[in-house]
């Protein structure tokens, strides 16, 4: 789901994060509504486990409401954000390091009872998205692919220049496609 919906939603603006920190719970509603699904993205992207990437996001949030008066308007509430989540998953890798945690490669997360082909085949190619890619890579795939978020919207809310997430697109699309392509000629 782009930044701005198709439900008419208002983009992330620097006047609904002043709403925001003036105590507003509408505009904090608002906030996370526009934006858990990228942030969600972005996560899962860094940690590769789904759960993993579902506290961090809950998390960052909590961290958001806490430090909102922090918040520097610039036009880029997302890269704000995006900032926050980001450190709060390099910490918890960081602690999963500590702990020799295994890491979501290692895992068979399958929902028991899920008939759901479709469901199945996006499991096996995020999985293997997220074995193939780098982690620049996987960011940008996910946060386009997955949240249909525009390719200048990733340049800006992830502060990377618009030439290098276009190649790094693309190499990742290239480098998925001669995966799949390898493993279909196994099969």
């Amino acid at each position: 789901m782009p930044i701005d919906d198709k439900q008419g939603k208002s983009p992330l603006t620097d006047a609904l994060m002043a709403r925001v920190m003036a105590g507003d719970d509408q505009a904090f509603a608002e906030l996370y509504q526009q934006s858990h699904y990228p942030v969600y993205c972005l996560l899962l992207a860094i940690v590769k486990n789904p759960a993993t990437a579902e506290d961090l996001m809950q998390d960052t949030y909590l961290s958001v409401k806490k430090s909102i008066q922090n918040y520097v308007p610039q036009g880029k509430p997302l890269a704000w954000i995006f900032t926050i989540a980001r450190n709060l998953a390099y910490m918890e890798l960081r602690r999963q390091q500590r702990h020799g945690l295994e890491s979501f490669s290692d895992q068979q997360d399958v929902e028991s009872g899920d008939d759901d082909i479709t469901g199945i085949i996006d499991n096996i190619v995020l999985r293997n998205a997220m074995r193939i890619l780098d982690e620049k890579e996987r960011k940008i795939v996910l946060l386009h692919v997955v949240t249909g978020l525009k390719f200048t919207e990733i340049s800006k809310a992830a502060e990377i220049p618009l030439g290098t997430v276009l190649s790094c697109y693309h190499r990742a699309i290239r480098k998925l496609h001669k995966s799949v392509n390898e493993e279909a000629q196994d099969a």
